[in-house]
């Protein structure tokens, strides 16, 4: 038994010893001394440096990540608890001429929805959305603008007030969005109510036939399928698969019903992957032309438009951090009655920003 407490005694020694080595003197720069276990005297920082082992540290994940082949994939990578904003801004630019008079409109919208991550499980991200502001501005060919926003008051003016207690009713109120890794819309719940607190905010601002109306729209554009379209257009922007740096990716869709025909082109393009933003160029074109006859007049169309600019994404969650699109058409339509002629010349700028 002695034995054995001894032998203790003397491991806990030399334990004791390699973690305190005792000082045995001073160099001439003044630095402490100490004997290392080879019997060495040396000073006492390197001997505390010769027992630091580093602690490996797993990689940090991100959203946009290089694989072993150089590609990048994509997939969101969200914070529980955190809120991620989004403010979309919008300025249409009218302007038309006949060959002798010329007029212009413009029109702007600005809207912001915060969404905050609630819970992940199974791939799948739970977001609660709640509509934070909306405000618009319209100027008309005489110069004079009229606008509201749901941060002032209401508006006196009583169409512009219908808009804006819409709107009003819709900030603080929140639903729920179930979204996977890659951006696709899983489920919306929770738009019942915020239906309800929209349509009580002006059924007794509006006419019953205009209520009825109202409900329509209510209903059609605060729908599962139409929450879901606006999502996915406006955030999920990676194709799914894997890009190399500057890879593109396109979406064409080719317009055939209706009198305007042709074809609607927009190509992606990975430019750059850095530790904070990943951006990716956007160009697009567009070229319709119909005509159309009836009661002996004939009408003809020819619109065409140009895309471009860049989207920003946050390279750690996969949140859009800044988008900027302009958008240029021009529309040619010329009418033919009773042996006249008329064209009109229309040029549209739209500008279209994110965060």
């Amino acid at each position: 038994m002695k034995k054995l407490v001894f032998v203790m005694a003397v491991l806990m020694a030399v334990v004791s010893c390699k973690k305190d080595d005792k000082v045995v003197g001073k160099d001439k720069d003044g630095k402490e001394l100490v004997v290392n276990e080879k019997g060495d005297t040396v000073a006492k920082t390197e001997t505390q440096d010769s027992l630091k082992v580093e602690t490996p540290t797993a990689p940090k994940e991100v959203a946009v990540a290089k694989g072993a082949d150089g590609k990048f994939a994509y997939k969101y990578n969200l914070e529980i608890g955190k809120t991620y904003p989004m403010t979309l801004a919008i300025k249409t630019t009218h302007s038309a001429s006949d060959g002798k008079q010329s007029q212009k409109m413009v029109s702007e919208s600005k809207k912001t929805i915060d969404y905050t991550v609630k819970d992940f499980k199974d791939g799948v991200y739970t977001l609660e959305v709640n509509s934070k502001s909306y405000g618009e501005k319209m100027t008309d060919p005489s110069g004079k603008s009229i606008s509201y926003d749901t941060n002032s008051a209401k508006p006196t003016n009583k169409d512009i007030a219908v808009s804006w207690s819409i709107y009003k009713a819709m900030t603080g109120k929140t639903y729920t969005m179930k979204v996977d890794q890659k951006g696709k819309v899983i489920s919306v719940d929770g738009l019942d109510a915020v239906k309800s607190s929209i349509l009580n905010s002006v059924k007794k601002q509006v006419t019953a036939e205009e209520f009825k109306f109202f409900t329509q729209v209510i209903n059609s554009s605060l729908s599962k399928e139409a929450l879901s379209s606006q999502f996915e257009e406006t955030m999920n922007i990676f194709p799914n698969k894997t890009l190399a740096l500057n890879e593109s990716w396109s979406d064409n869709q080719k317009i055939d019903k209706g009198p305007m025909k042709g074809n609607v082109s927009m190509k992606r393009t990975l430019t750059s992957v850095e530790p904070t933003n990943t951006t990716i160029t956007v160009v697009g074109t567009q070229k319709l032309k119909g005509t159309e006859s009836q009661q002996g007049m004939s009408m003809s169309a020819d619109n065409n438009a140009n895309v471009d600019g860049k989207i920003l994404i946050d390279t750690q969650s996969g949140w859009i951090n800044k988008v900027s699109l302009t958008k240029k058409e021009t529309l040619k339509r010329t009418v033919e009655a009773q042996g006249q002629k008329q064209t009109m010349t229309e040029s549209v700028t739209t500008v279209t920003t994110v965060n």
